[in-house]
């Protein structure tokens, strides 16, 4: 497989994925913006709750290992860093299988600066590059009140 086939069917996946959050979102009747072009790298969509919006980027595994993979570093080789640096969002909604969790993304940068020492290290070779994610229980975000699953 070329890379090029790679890149679309994560793009594929991406476009599918986004149907269960915007299904979500229309259920409990957020306001969503939803960002394309350049300013998509910063985060996915805004939403609007209370009527405060607030910038969410949105990540998605098709399987339930009962832990979430936050991206260290985009690709090991060239340094690039991972989302958890770039992103500019209030929030992470991710998805896992038929679960949704919103993630505080302050706070799990704060936990993972704390705790990056003891934090478990998974290479994905999968996509653009070697991309290093850490691996974290979802019991532990939510021990912590940095997660909280919504559905």
């Amino acid at each position: 497989m070329n890379l090029m086939e790679t890149k679309q069917e994560f793009f594929e996946f991406e476009r599918q994925t986004r149907k269960v959050f915007d299904e979500y979102y229309k259920e409990r009747d957020f306001g969503v913006k939803r960002i394309i072009g350049e300013a998509n790298k910063d985060f996915d969509c805004e939403v609007n709750l209370g009527g405060k919006w607030y910038k969410v980027e949105e990540k998605y595994r098709s399987h339930d290992y009962n832990d979430c993979l936050v991206e260290t570093m985009q690709d090991t080789e060239t340094q690039a860093p991972g989302w958890l640096y770039y992103t500019k969002a209030d929030y992470i909604m991710y998805g896992v299988a038929n679960k949704i969790y919103c993630i505080d993304l302050p706070g799990l940068k704060k936990f993972i600066t704390k705790n990056k020492d003891n934090l478990n290290k998974k290479i994905s070779s999968k996509g653009w590059g070697r991309t290093e994610n850490v691996v974290i229980d979802w019991y532990t975000l939510k021990a912590n009140k940095i997660a909280k699953q919504l559905r």
